[in-house]
């Protein structure tokens, strides 16, 4: 099997936390200027419907020039806002591509077991006692890893399970990562998620903006994708 390599950085599970939490930071900066940006309008409205409300003119003279004067002030708040909400746009950029390029190496347990512990004395003296492991040797340590949660011997063991013919195999390097409910692995899957959501949600909040409308289905599939976030997983990094 070939596989194409890729000019990407490794990040640790703390690094790609890094990210994910900017991502939150941005988010939420951009719902706050969003929320200013609403009240100064809705100030503006007001100030211009008391101000044309005792003119002395007819009502439907009013009411035009009181709505022409409302648009253009509504705009000119919008044309001084577009460079932050664009400046917080493009701040979240980066810090998303980065996250992003970090499933090449998180979109399986396999892989990330595949790294655990490596370069470690543990490990290696680990190899070097299954050397010789036939199959039900290494499908006993197969379980002993999973049931110990040792991640060095499960490591070693998928290392070993891979130089095998696969009909020799007692357990897949699938079954064996998945079994071990590797913290990394489930860790980030959650980070990604928090900085996919977090994008949308800049993007949809600026789009509301621009629009000056919601969209209700686009809210609805935002409210959708927080509510599959697992923040329990991340309970232990939020307190550290």
């Amino acid at each position: 099997m070939k596989i194409e390599l890729l000019n990407t950085p490794l990040l640790s599970p703390a690094e790609i936390s890094d990210l994910a939490g900017n991502l939150e930071a941005i988010h939420s900066r951009t719902l706050k200027a969003i929320e200013r940006l609403n009240k100064d309008v809705a100030t503006k409205k007001a100030e211009i419907a008391n101000r044309w409300k005792s003119a002395n003119i007819d009502a439907g003279d009013k009411a035009r020039i009181a709505e022409q004067e409302t648009l253009a002030s509504v705009r000119l708040i919008k044309d001084n806002a577009q460079a932050e909400l664009d400046g917080l746009l493009k701040s979240a950029g980066p810090a998303h591509s980065a996250l992003v390029a970090q499933r090449a190496f998180y979109d399986s347990p396999v892989k990330v077991l595949t790294r655990a512990a490596l370069g470690t004395a543990q490990r290696t003296a680990y190899l070097q006692q299954l050397a010789y492991a036939g199959p039900s040797e290494l499908g006993h340590l197969a379980q002993v890893a999973v049931s110990t949660k040792n991640e060095p011997l499960a490591a070693a063991v998928l290392s070993k399970l891979d130089s095998m013919p696969s009909k020799d195999r007692p357990v897949s390097a699938q079954q064996l990562a998945a079994a071990m409910d590797l913290p990394d692995f489930k860790k980030v899957a959650e980070y990604l998620k928090i900085g996919e959501n977090r994008l949308q949600g800049i993007l949809v909040a600026i789009r509301a903006w621009d629009s000056g409308r919601s969209s209700p289905i686009n809210t609805v599939s935002l409210a959708l994708r927080e509510r599959q976030i697992d923040r329990s997983v991340l309970e232990v990094d939020d307190d550290a």
